[in-house]
Parts: structure tokens; sequence; C-alpha cells
């Protein structure tokens, strides 16, 4: 049986502080590679995994995941893409290019958004990612 939230209780753990504990430096994959890494909420016990999976021929696309370390569940997704065509489940829409998933407890994490890169590159929309995701103090990264 899939994993459930209320939409309260996604909503609570999404927009929970969230903050990098470790003394460490992290390499941003700067072509093909996966990057995870665990983060606290407020409290101790909410610990979650940022992971960014750079993917693709010359790792043109790349998703950013923020999800609960304790089951997997994503909570927040960000799919650079854009080539991407995206289908909403519920209402048909095509999405077309970089789209953001937010989990809802209708439709879990099914459904998405537009979502403008800017003209970003991987490495800024990292940080663009990690403000969504509310993590406050994100590691230091090289790139």
């Amino acid at each position: 049986m899939a994993i459930r939230l209320t939409q309260a209780e996604a909503d609570m753990l999404i927009d929970m502080l969230k903050k990098f504990v470790e003394k460490r430096v992290l390499e941003f994959p700067s072509t093909k590679g996966k990057l995870s890494f665990d983060v606290i909420g407020e409290r101790r016990t909410d610990e979650f995994v940022v992971s960014i999976d750079r993917k693709g021929l010359n790792a043109l696309g790349c998703t950013y995941q923020g999800r609960l370390k304790s089951n997997n569940l994503i909570l927040l997704r960000l799919d650079i893409n854009p080539t991407a065509i995206h289908k909403n489940p519920s209402s048909g829409e095509k999405i077309h290019g970089s789209h953001l998933h937010i989990y809802t407890e209708e439709h879990d994490i099914r459904e998405a958004i537009p979502f403008d890169t800017e003209e970003k590159n991987m490495y800024e929309l990292c940080f663009v990612f990690f403000e969504r995701f509310h993590v406050v103090e994100p590691p230091t990264l090289t790139y």
C-alpha cells in the first residue's frame, strides 16, 4: 500500500526549514551523474533526502528531488528538460519543457506546473530548488 499524507502534513513538511548538517563539501555533478545528501528539519526527527540527477546525452536534463528519508516519499521534484512533455493525469493538460511536481493529497506527485528556468544553468537551478524545498542551510557545492 502506498504511503499517503494529508495535504496539511505534506505542506508542513515541504515548508519546514531544513539544513545540511555534515561538515563536508559536495561536488555538483557537472556531467551525467547523481548526488544525494540528507538534510534535517526543525525537529531532528524530521529527516529528508535531496537528490540531484543529471541525465541524458551530455546531461542536458536534470531532476532535483526532495523526499522523506523514512519512506522515500517524494514531496517536491523539479524536472529540467527543455524538450520534456508532461501530461497531468487529472486534466490531460500537457506541459512542454521544465516543470515542478509538488505532492498533493489527491494526486501524490503525478501533477505538475510549468517552471521557468529564467535562463539559469543547472548549478544555479540547484539553489532555486533548495529555496523551494526550504533548505535554508544548504551544503557547500563545488562546480
